[in-house]
């Protein structure tokens, strides 16, 4: 049975193209984001550069802790979390926006083809189980469209 899993994809496809209750998701603001906005460092806070790669960043974790590949381990994503972006490289834009595109579907692909049995063990080299880390996924994007949301308010206002 598969009840619990198609909640949580259903969650997550709201949050990033559908209309969640909370608000917008990801893709409607980032499709109001121009590539000159997406480089901005307000006050020296985050650009949506990187918090575009910072969320590619953890759907890569996630697909890769529902199908473990032997060649990356919790230190490789680590490693890219906020990670140095080259913000003169106007190439980067359209690639995160791409790879968070794709990475969404991955995950949800990964998610179809689990079980509900999944979500109460626990995740390698964490300390929670699945559940948490799915809806943590969830969660963590919700964080970063109010942070998107803001930006791009700021930076039109400005």
């Amino acid at each position: 049975m598969q009840t619990e899993i198609k909640l949580l994809i259903e969650q997550l496809r709201d949050a990033y193209e559908g209309e969640p209750w909370f608000g917008r998701s990801v893709k409607e603001l980032l499709n109001e984001v121009n590539e000159k906005q997406a480089f901005v460092k307000l006050n020296d806070q985050h650009s949506f550069l990187e918090l575009v790669w910072h969320m590619v960043t953890w759907r890569e974790f996630t697909v890769h802790c529902l199908q473990p590949s032997s060649d990356r381990s919790l230190k490789y994503f680590e490693d890219l979390d906020w990670r140095e972006l080259d913000h003169t490289n106007l190439s980067l834009w359209p690639e995160g926006l791409r790879m968070l595109d794709e990475s969404q579907e991955r995950l949800l692909a990964a998610l179809q083809q689990q079980d509900d049995s999944i979500l109460n063990n626990v995740v390698k080299e964490r300390n929670y189980n699945y559940r948490k880390l799915i809806t943590g996924v969830i969660q963590h994007d919700i964080y970063h469209l109010g942070q998107i949301a803001y930006l791009n308010k700021a930076l039109k206002n400005s």
